[in-house]
Parts: structure tokens; sequence; C-alpha cells
């Protein structure tokens, strides 16, 4: 098996466009060092992670709700800033 099949799950073909789907919990790192992924799209993936952490304490500082992921129920919901849980889907 080579390195990147050690990431991919499976190839998918949308239109003349092949996607590779990798495996649950692949870390950018990992799909890096196997060739899965470019620098740049590991770069653009670290700002669009930072990007979200500014907006989440952002949105904390403000007293603003924050969306989230419930990955148990696999439900939306908002945080509001007293700590209360609103569900939404």
């Amino acid at each position: 098996m080579d390195k990147k099949n050690a990431v991919i799950k499976k190839d998918i073909i949308i239109n003349d466009m092949k996607i590779k789907v990798v495996k649950k919990n692949t870390s950018t790192v990992k799909m890096l060092e196997n060739g899965v992924i470019s620098e740049q799209d590991a770069e653009m993936d670290r700002r669009a992670r930072e990007a979200v952490a500014i907006a989440k304490r952002q949105a904390k500082v403000c007293k603003k709700p924050i969306a989230m992921y419930d990955r148990e129920t696999k439900k939306p919901y908002l945080l509001n800033p007293s700590g209360e849980r609103v569900n939404i889907g």
C-alpha cells in the first residue's frame, strides 16, 4: 500500500473532476505528508481554522451566540453567552 492510499478512503468522480475522500479524522499534516494536498492547500486550511477560532472568540467577547454542531446527535445548536444551549436543527 503506498502512502497516499493510507489516508484515502475512496475516489469520487464528479463531472470530469476526481475528488479524493480521506479517511475520518485525517489531519491536514497527515494529508500533506502523504501528498494528498499541496502546501498551498495546507496553508489555506490553517488560515480557515484560525479565522473560525478568531470569529468564535470575537462572538464570545461581544456576547453573541455561537453556532455549534453536536457530533453525537448530529444536530446544530446555538451556544448563548450564558452557556444555555438552544437546539436549532
